[in-house]
């Protein structure tokens, strides 16, 4: 009788594992287990750029651009919300949107949301350790003429970069 209760068991352990091995083959970018609400979450990554950058997604809200070695207030960066970007040689340029307060009455509610009325444009510097920030358009083409970047350079979205 055990040795019957033992070959059942066997074989349903062994089909749960022929199911998480077509799962994983199906789809190799899911998750055998949920997160339990610990640690990055299924769309949380980093990504290189150049000149010793990262492309940082740690929320749905929180993405931006600084350097994969660490930070500190003296060295440029590029805060959230990063929606597009590309790069021309030692040059990152992003288009950003702002963020805001969810709660701006509650004091305890540090939660930042996306600010539809804000969207500006960023051109980091990563030779030389600085950015140009809060660009409108028409000074993004002026400074990406001025420093010799193409006119029509595409920004990409962060998910197709």
């Amino acid at each position: 009788m055990t040795k019957r209760i033992l070959k059942v068991f066997l074989l349903f352990i062994g089909l749960f594992l022929l199911l998480l091995a077509i799962n994983f083959l199906w789809d190799p970018r899911s998750y055998i287990f949920p997160s339990l609400g610990y640690g990055p979450g299924v769309h949380d990554f980093s990504k290189g750029i150049t000149g010793g950058y990262d492309l940082y997604r740690n929320s749905a809200h929180e993405i931006f651009i600084a350097p994969n070695d660490g930070w500190n207030s003296e060295i440029a960066i590029i805060p959230s919300k990063v929606l597009k970007v590309n790069t021309f040689k030692e040059f990152i340029i992003a288009e950003r949107q702002g963020l805001k307060i969810r709660n701006p009455k509650d004091s305890l509610d540090g939660y930042e949301i996306p600010n539809e009325e804000v969207k500006d444009y960023w051109i980091l510097n990563t030779d030389k350790n600085y950015v140009l920030k809060n660009l409108k358009i028409n000074d993004l083409q002026k400074k990406l003429e001025s420093l010799q970047i193409p006119i029509d350079i595409e920004l990409i979205d962060i998910y197709k970069y």
